[in-house]
């Protein structure tokens, strides 16, 4: 649960919450196949502090940078990039071709035509990347979403990658294993299918506003089947959004006469060439630019908070115990001894606990969450990340302060380990009463099922900030 960054050797940047998340996923799906010697890694990473989770994550990601999977993860984001450029240009030269289809070697343009050409892929994948993100809003989709822009970027950039390594097709698993696990397919999908099409249809509306600027096309309609109230309807109905912003749209006269062969003025074909770049302005690029916009937003906040270690999993409690036993000795605090002696602050003030007022301590939460807590911003705080000088700080703090009630207020989502424990159980030889507050939804129960397996059959689990602020005021509780 340490929400401290890891900086690695030399002038490199810290690495992002996802980027180690995939690193701990590869490194995991690479010692499937058999153990990895990491004697030297362990140790860096024992002795780098913080939690266990933070160790097991730093442990992964030595492992992997010796293995170059942060070169193979940098190699595959750049060829990333080329790949969407490229997809962007061959669907605008598609959709031009396709276009240019319907023009008649008198340069008569069917209009309507046109538009099914140019925004009818574009409409139906659109409709189909809503109805796949309601899908996921109920729960429907845990894992890899089905045959999109956006996934095939990613299956193309690892696995068409110059220079790519034997391990390119594990980050590529490890991605999909991520994605599903912190539920940002539909983000991550969504940000580079918005993308690819946007360029696209802005790469479209040049090449049309350039033909149109200076080259002369006369737009109409032709049928076999259908009525001029047909097409009279279609422009009327695809040209309501443009019109209320002021765009030039063909009226009922000029859409009859363009389907009656009539010599065209220039001001009915100026409105007919605006209202197809009308279309493909509010219908196309617009939509696609605002979606990519809010699915950027939803990937970056998401990625941000993606978390690096499932500390549930078998073989992750395989390597804490690995990293337990390189703790010395006589520091080692198993369940049976949960009467430490006192820490030397408290040895040196020598005072009953119980007589001062409530602290509120937030540990190891997420760099992004204010503190103090707007809910209890009128009691005495403090914020531990967990370096030991800020612990020792912290333990000064209690013996001068002695204070009545502890409430810890801890990041739901994170993982509790044996540092945690030493924590509370060294608080509590000082405090009274304590608490615990996970904030948010996720992780709670893990919480509750934590404390009941570490004994603290004292310690009290509020869920909200007002049974917080009556468990402070209720010195009879315990």
């Amino acid at each position: 649960m340490d929400s401290r960054p890891f900086h690695p050797a030399g002038d490199a940047p810290p690495p992002s919450a996802l980027q180690m998340a995939l690193i701990v996923r590869a490194v995991q799906r690479i010692e499937r196949e058999g153990p990895l010697d990491d004697a030297a890694e362990l140790r860096r990473a024992w002795g780098a502090g913080g939690t266990r989770a933070r160790q097991v994550a730093l442990r992964a990601w030595l492992l992997g940078d010796r293995l170059g999977l942060p070169q193979e993860l940098a190699r595959w984001r750049s060829w990333g990039g080329f790949a969407v450029l490229l997809l962007a240009l061959l669907l605008a030269l598609a959709g031009l071709a396709a276009a240019r289809s319907v023009l008649t070697p008198e340069r008569s343009i069917n209009a309507v035509a046109a538009f099914v050409t140019l925004l009818g892929l574009h409409l139906v994948t659109l409709l189909l990347w809503l109805l796949g993100l309601a899908w996921s809003a109920r729960g429907g989709m845990l894992s890899m979403p089905g045959p999109s822009l956006g996934r095939w970027v990613l299956a193309a950039s690892a696995r068409l990658a110059p220079g790519r390594g034997r391990h390119a097709p594990l980050l590529w698993q490890a991605l999909a294993g991520v994605l599903g696990r912190e539920r940002l397919w539909p983000w991550l999908g969504g940000l580079l299918s918005h993308g690819i099409w946007a360029l696209s249809l802005a790469l479209t509306l040049l090449v049309l506003a350039f033909a149109f600027a200076f080259q002369s096309y006369r737009l109409s309609w032709e049928t076999t089947i259908l009525s001029a109230g047909f097409f009279e309807g279609f422009v009327r109905a695809t040209g309501a959004l443009p019109a209320l912003l002021g765009w030039p749209v063909p009226g009922p006269e000029a859409v009859l006469a363009a389907g009656r062969g009539a010599p065209a003025d220039a001001a009915s074909q100026h409105a007919w060439a605006m209202w197809l770049l009308g279309c493909v302005l509010f219908y196309g690029l617009l939509p696609r630019g605002v979606l990519a916009l809010w699915s950027w937003r939803r990937w970056r906040r998401g990625s941000a908070q993606a978390q690096a270690v499932d500390m549930a999993d078998p073989a992750v409690q395989a390597i804490v115990r690995r990293l337990d036993a390189l703790e010395p000795v006589p520091q080692v605090l198993d369940p049976e001894h949960r009467a430490a002696a006192p820490t030397t602050a408290q040895a040196a003030a020598g005072a009953v606990p119980g007589a001062g007022a409530p602290l509120v301590v937030g540990f190891e939460l997420r760099p992004q969450q204010p503190w103090p807590l707007p809910e209890l911003a009128h009691l005495a705080s403090e914020r531990l990340d967990g370096s030991g000088a800020q612990r020792e700080r912290f333990f000064a703090r209690l013996a001068a302060e002695r204070p009545a009630s502890l409430l810890w207020v801890v990041h739901a989502g994170a993982s509790p380990d044996r540092g945690t424990a030493r924590l509370l159980r060294e608080a509590s030889q000082s405090v009274p009463r304590m608490a615990l507050w996970p904030l948010g939804e996720p992780g709670r129960e893990r919480w509750r099922a934590w404390l009941k397996s570490e004994g603290f059959s004292g310690l009290a689990l509020v869920e909200q900030a007002q049974p917080a602020i009556e468990w402070i005021a209720d010195r009879e509780r315990p």
